[in-house]
């Protein structure tokens, strides 16, 4: 009973998780100039490594960067599926670093978001760089992907986790 309800609780999130990811793309105004959109879709996956940990938030993770590839998925070189999907939104299970305590101190709740968030972030500022350099213009290919294209939505969805996360962390933590 416990396993399911576990597999259940996974599912039900990662589904959010996948809602709050489109509600986001139909919303104009977070989507920014240079490209990428702000989103709490990260929020849900967060909360599944606060609860169950690394390993468990990588699995969910994964699930959900598949499932957002197969819906939003963007391609221009196929390894950029494997870094702005698979790996980036896989790493945000670095959450788990903090199970346990999350719930119970603002600090680790926080610190848990900034790290899977930060690591989704070079996922993103890597696959720039690897595969997209040759749109990168005058700023060159690092300058252009951590800055100007990512580093505003990803600073606003790891910002808008955290504050809504927060915000709820307590109503929630008795039902997860």
């Amino acid at each position: 009973m416990k396993e399911t309800r576990r597999i259940t609780e996974i599912a039900v999130l990662i589904a959010v998780a996948g809602v709050l990811e489109a509600i986001s793309t139909f919303i104009p105004f977070l989507h920014m100039p240079f490209g990428g959109a702000a989103s709490i879709g990260m929020l849900p996956i967060f909360l599944i490594a606060f609860k169950y940990g690394i390993k468990d938030g990588f699995i969910a993770g994964f699930i959900f960067g598949v499932i957002n590839f197969a819906l939003n998925g963007f391609v221009i070189h196929w390894g950029s599926i494997f870094f702005d999907y698979i790996f980036a939104y896989s790493v945000l299970g670095l959450a788990g670093y903090y199970k346990d305590i999350a719930f119970k101190k603002n600090s680790a709740f926080i610190k848990g978001i900034l790290l899977g968030g930060f690591a989704r972030y070079l996922m993103h500022g890597f696959s720039g760089m690897i595969f997209f350099g040759q749109y990168a213009g005058s700023e060159g290919a690092f300058i252009y992907s951590f800055i100007f294209y990512n580093l505003p939505y990803m600073a606003i969805s790891i910002a808008l986790c955290i504050i809504i996360g927060l915000s709820i962390k307590d109503r929630i933590a008795g039902y997860l």
